[in-house]
């Protein structure tokens, strides 16, 4: 019997966004559909939603500016992260609570960078094009700390 070409985890709902992990031959991607008032979906990769961990250090217009402290609030989570992979990223996604709300906790695996997007955040994303992320993966203009050169020692 074959196998599916694709399968699509549900994640959970956050407002009117289902979040759901989209898995291909290709390669893993996030996946938010809304259906109502009017129908959108977006499909992430691992390395947009790699710079998507950057947005409080390069803004984007499509989401609004964020406090430095937007993402330092107690949240908790049921331990459960989708790791999403590619060539390029290593990320983990999962459903978060923060007070009373909750919203989708993006992690970079190699950097430990994270950010909480919100409903309407996620929303915001829903009318991104994938050119709209060139800025947050670029990162031409972050420091790298050297290291030691074991040759030279």
């Amino acid at each position: 019997m074959p196998q599916p070409q694709f399968t699509d985890m549900p994640l959970g709902h956050l407002g009117n966004i289902e979040v759901s992990k989209y898995q291909t031959a290709t390669g893993s991607r996030l996946h938010l559909r809304r259906y109502a008032p009017r129908p959108a979906e977006v499909y992430l990769d691992p390395l947009e939603l790699e710079g998507l961990t950057r947005v409080r250090y390069k803004p984007i217009p499509l989401l609004p500016l964020r406090s430095e402290h937007a993402d330092e609030t107690t949240l908790r989570t049921d331990g459960t992260m989708e790791p999403l992979q590619n060539e390029f990223a290593l990320v983990s996604v999962g459903v978060a609570r923060v007070g009373s709300e909750e919203a989708l906790l993006i992690r970079d695996m190699n950097a430990g960078q994270a950010v909480l997007l919100r409903a309407y955040e996620l929303d915001a994303l829903l009318r991104a094009r994938h050119r709209d992320f060139a800025p947050l993966v670029d990162t031409s203009d972050l420091v790298a700390i050297p290291e030691a050169d074991i040759d030279q020692a």
